[in-house]
């Protein structure tokens, strides 16, 4: 899962985690003070009904009818009957909620269901007029204040509240999400991408990540990348210097040489002492360069190993994959065949990238990079073929030398020195690198060496 994916996923889980518990809090709290707020007005609407009934029935002022209007006022949750009787225990007055007045169809429907679904108790109250009992009050209601209608909607407009409030609050973390891991990943494909570069070679430029820690690592790449420019540019001026410095002694070694076989100097001790001190001097210069070159030990030292060669075109072709691939080019091996070699593994493997990084420089999108081998009792043939630009005649003939850059204003990029490490690297490994192309043709590279060193 990309990283895009997973900061994606976590901040959902965390916002829809956050609104659950506010939800489930605020729900818990709010439904505690409801229904003690239901409780309390179920006792106060009680004392009301006892009170009214007993001023009724002491004055014997009000009818029936007017009764029942003024006790349906009281029809209010958890409330659902209210039954006057007389001191004989005649019903006088009746009234429900299903009759009660301003009630809506919704909610007729409701209380209906309500009453089909919840069980039902019943308060009763004497009214007393002094010591008399003169009548009997019959309170219906749902068994608690839980239970009413009025709490049932409460408890659901709550959860459905709740639901939207999640859903809001999914729909923006989503949005920041996409947007914040958007930035982020972009940032690291960005540092993926200069990376990739570094390593083909190619110069780049990005805008540098307001994320600290992908900030230090691009700061890492283009220190790693000025390093290795300025190792370049040292490898070639140490080595002109080299050149430089030696040609001296090398002029009076020619000259002496010459001289002495010309006759015109005579082999002395001291003419001896001359030519060893010029040797010395030579051998001092070289001692001194190669002290500072340290990457030149790697190229000069030699570790031969037996390996499988398929095995290291697969890992080669492995590193370079996504990176033809963001080209649209498509790089495969046409051989798979085992073949056992016992060689310098790292220079085989350093010309072969090279001669791929290349192939990937000058052909276009959609282009073919194919890799071909096939031994015999002369030796290993490599062949790394593509549908590239091609190389001009004159071109090949130049291509392998150091610091050479053909194609002018097709692709110039690069120092022009990755063939010229090919061509150097199979030379210490007994090996030759040819190549045959045309222009606008394509171009095959053709490496032989032996089997065993």
């Amino acid at each position: 899962m990309t990283i895009r994916k997973q900061w994606l996923l976590v901040l959902i889980l965390i916002a829809v985690f956050s609104v659950s518990i506010n939800a489930f809090v605020l729900s818990t709290l709010t439904d505690k003070y409801f229904t003690d707020y239901v409780k309390q007005n179920y006792e106060m609407h009680f004392k009301e009904i006892v009170d009214y009934s007993t001023k009724a029935l002491a004055t014997e002022e009000f009818s029936a009818t007017q009764m029942a209007i003024e006790l349906e006022t009281h029809l209010v949750d958890p409330i659902n009957r209210i039954k006057v009787y007389n001191e004989n225990g005649i019903l006088i007055v009746d009234v429900t909620a299903g009759y009660a007045m301003g009630m809506g169809m919704m909610n007729k429907g409701m209380m209906r269901r309500m009453q089909d679904t919840q069980v039902e108790e019943v308060d009763h109250a004497k009214i007393m007029d002094g010591n008399k009992v003169i009548g009997q009050i019959n309170i219906v209601k749902y068994s608690s204040a839980e239970n009413s209608l009025a709490t049932w909607m409460f408890k659901s407009s709550l959860i459905k509240n709740s639901m939207y409030s999640i859903g809001i609050v999914l729909i923006f973390a989503i949005i920041i999400g996409i947007l914040v891991s958007k930035k982020m990943s972009k940032d690291l494909i960005n540092t993926a991408d200069m990376a990739q570069n570094i390593d083909m070679g190619n110069t780049t430029t990005i805008l540098q990540s307001k994320v600290k820690e992908i900030r230090v690592i691009q700061q890492s790449l283009e220190s790693l990348r000025t390093s290795l420019k300025l190792k370049q540019k040292s490898r070639k001026t140490l080595t002109d210097e080299l050149v430089h410095q030696t040609r001296t002694p090398l002029t009076i070694l020619k000259t002496h040489l010459e001289g002495i076989e010309d006759g015109v100097i005579d082999m002395t001790p001291e003419e001896i002492r001359i030519c060893e001190d010029q040797i010395e001097n030579i051998t001092s210069i070289i001692s001194n360069m190669s002290g500072m070159i340290d990457a030149e030990k790697d190229i000069d030292t030699l570790k031969i190993e037996e390996f499988e060669l398929s095995q290291l075109m697969r890992q080669i072709v492995n590193g370079l994959k996504v990176q033809f691939e963001k080209k649209d080019i498509d790089l495969k091996i046409m051989e798979h065949k085992k073949i056992i070699l016992r060689t310098d593994k790292y220079k085989l493997s350093q010309a072969i990238y090279n001669i791929l990084t290349n192939a990937y420089k000058f052909t276009e999108e959609n282009g073919k990079v194919s890799i071909n081998y096939f031994a015999n009792t002369d030796g290993l043939t490599i062949t790394i073929e593509d549908d590239g630009v091609g190389i001009t005649k004159e071109d090949q003939l130049k291509i392998f030398d150091a610091y050479y850059k053909g194609n002018k204003g097709v692709n110039s990029s690069g120092e022009g020195i990755g063939l010229y490490v090919v061509k150097e690297n199979l030379k210490h490994i007994n090996g030759s690198v040819m190549v045959e192309s045309e222009r606008n043709k394509g171009s095959k590279f053709i490496v032989n060496i032996p089997l065993k060193l």
